[in-house]
């Protein structure tokens, strides 16, 4: 097979260097923990370097011009935006129902509140249940270089504790009447907003929270002591996704690395996906049935079947597993297998 290598360096500062790749070239960055790649709109793949330091970080701010939350309802499932600041008025701005639920959708990196995690997880859960919905926008630090929008996410997590606090303490709608959903840097943008109430927020769901964050250092990510509860499903571990433990129960998918009908997905971004596509799906179709095991290996080996059950995913989530489940899913929608 010809090999093709084509660097163009388009981005080179103080806070890294970013360069799009062509061909096999990108196979040696692919595998390396140094690196993160990611495949752009006109074929090319962007490398960054995500050893480098960024002394711009102390600029990189989270303020209202950056993040903006969005209101759905099952009457109103176009949406209202709304800021921080407007937040005494939300009820007559967008309809907002003090009295029932709301869970709050939080997207990762490059994304924004039209991207497609928002959309179908806001649409399944608005389909048979009468709460409120809050898509939170963070997109003018989500398109920052990964390495900086990594280092944000306690910033980002810091304000939307802010917006709960409020919404606890001057409309009275209380945190136990809150479940935060986040897709991969979003979830950890969840695990900080959490982390920030006292873990008071009822649920977590963290969507393939992304990689690399320190193991040890739980202050910037998601971790159990975020939330009263919290569940993770695990997609790409060890490329996009964080691969720890990281919720009261933790799910994995088909190993939770890899993903089947995702072909090779050289860089995960199928995989990575897939977090959203089941959760959502297992809203309103809730066959995600795993077992509790220690091991992949070992469920394939039929070598748990008399464990503990558990469905992954659902809302209401079910609060009752603790530990590592398994499951198989199959290749395309419906992805559950019962």
């Amino acid at each position: 097979m010809k090999a093709f290598l084509l660097l163009l360096t388009v981005a080179t500062s103080c806070s890294g260097t970013v360069f799009n790749i062509s061909g096999e070239a990108v196979l040696k960055y692919v595998d390396d923990a140094k690196y993160l790649v990611y495949e752009t709109n006109d074929g090319f793949y962007e490398v960054e370097d995500l050893s480098a330091p960024d002394s711009e970080l102390s600029v990189l701010s989270a303020t209202e011009s950056d993040i903006t939350f969005h209101f759905f309802s099952q009457s109103n499932h176009n949406g209202v935006q709304i800021k921080k600041s407007q937040l005494r008025n939300i009820v007559r701005l967008t309809g907002f129902n003090v009295s029932i639920e709301t869970l709050v959708v939080i997207h990762g990196w490059k994304n924004d509140h039209t991207s497609a995690v928002n959309d179908q997880i806001k649409n399944a859960v608005l389909q048979n249940n009468n709460i409120n919905v809050i898509v939170v926008d963070w997109n003018p630090i989500a398109r920052q270089k990964y390495i900086r929008a990594r280092r944000a996410v306690v910033r980002v997590g810091n304000y939307k504790e802010t917006f709960l606090i409020r919404l606890d303490n001057e409309l009275q709608h209380r945190l136990k009447k809150v479940s935060i959903v986040g897709h991969s840097l979003g979830a950890h943008v969840a695990g900080n907003a959490g982390a920030r109430t006292g873990g008071l927020v009822e649920n977590i769901i963290g969507l393939d929270p992304a990689g690399p964050f320190t193991r040890r250092n739980i202050n910037n990510r998601l971790d159990p002591t975020d939330a009263r509860y919290v569940q993770v499903i695990h997609t790409n571990d060890g490329r996009l996704g964080f691969g720890v433990k990281s919720g009261h129960v933790d799910y994995y998918p088909n190993g939770g690395r890899s993903q089947p009908g995702c072909g090779t997905d050289l860089l995960g971004r199928c995989a990575h996906r897939r977090a959203y596509n089941y959760y959502a799906e297992s809203i309103n179709n809730n066959k995600f049935m795993s077992r509790l095991c220690s091991k992949y290996s070992s469920f394939t080996s039929n070598r748990c079947n008399s464990n503990r059950a558990s469905l992954m995913g659902g809302f209401p989530i079910s609060r009752s597993a603790n530990g590592n489940y398994y499951l198989r899913t199959n290749s395309k929608p419906l992805f559950a297998r019962g």
